[in-house]
């Protein structure tokens, strides 16, 4: 059985993620501008990869920048070797971080003043909530807040009143929450769930603890753990993103 379809419809990361998920074993071919690129899936996880003379998670680092191109997807095939160990999520969150460091050597240029390097440019908050919407089945809104309660980006799939409002509230729950946890002695908290009748509500401190990323999604529609997953990568990247 096999599946065939355009990287304008389903990303890389999707693919990957949906491929794992399922523990399918199937090889997956990926076609980019003249390049060629063959994933195999094992027992939940990426077991080998090759991109001409790469193989590797090298080769998943590079075509997760791949943004259009075309897919076809096989299984019952069996990877004929084993070059990657890492975990599927792992993967993911490394090629975040690799490309993090692309985009902040990108927005490095030198100053038209002066032989001196300027301070990296900050990426726009909310460009990076709106690319993050993309990544989330059901996804309804989210919002970068910080523990003053005040909201420093947001974007919504429709129109949300008093959202500032709602930010200061849920501020307010997540500081209840971290000092319960405090008290009880059980380490730090990484994330907080609210689930409602119709909803998820994931609450994520970024890396400093100064700030976290608010998301809101379709419980009938949407994956948890794709979201706390989801949650963790954009949390990374938006901390970065804040750094002058």
């Amino acid at each position: 059985m096999g599946m065939q379809g355009n990287l304008l419809d389903m990303t890389i990361a999707d693919l990957i993620q949906h491929n794992c998920q399922d523990r399918k074993t199937a090889q997956l071919k990926i076609e980019h501008s003249g390049q060629q690129a063959i994933l195999y899936f094992e027992d939940g996880n990426i077991s080998h990869a090759i991109l001409g003379n790469q193989m590797g998670e090298d080769v998943i680092y590079e075509i997760l920048q791949w943004e259009d191109g075309i897919f076809d997807l096989e299984t019952g095939i069996r990877s004929p070797r084993t070059s990657i160990t890492r975990t599927w999520s792992g993967l993911l969150m490394e090629g975040a971080r690799r490309l993090d460091e692309k985009l902040l050597k990108a927005s490095l240029v030198p100053s038209e003043q002066n032989d001196q390097m300027e301070a990296h440019k900050m990426i726009n908050l909310d460009d990076i909530l709106m690319e993050m919407s993309g990544e989330v089945t059901g996804y309804i809104a989210s919002s970068l807040v910080g523990l003053d309660g005040l909201m420093l980006a947001s974007h919504a799939s429709n129109n949300i009143a008093d959202q500032e409002a709602i930010a200061a509230q849920m501020t307010t729950l997540l500081k209840l929450v971290h000092t319960s946890v405090e008290k009880l002695g059980a380490g730090e908290v990484e994330d907080n769930l609210t689930t409602t009748e119709n909803a998820y509500l994931l609450m994520r401190f970024l890396p400093d603890k100064q700030y976290y990323l608010s998301m809101t999604a379709n419980r009938k529609t949407s994956n948890l753990g794709n979201m706390r997953l989801i949650s963790k990568i954009y949390a990374e990247r938006l901390s970065k993103a804040m750094i002058r």
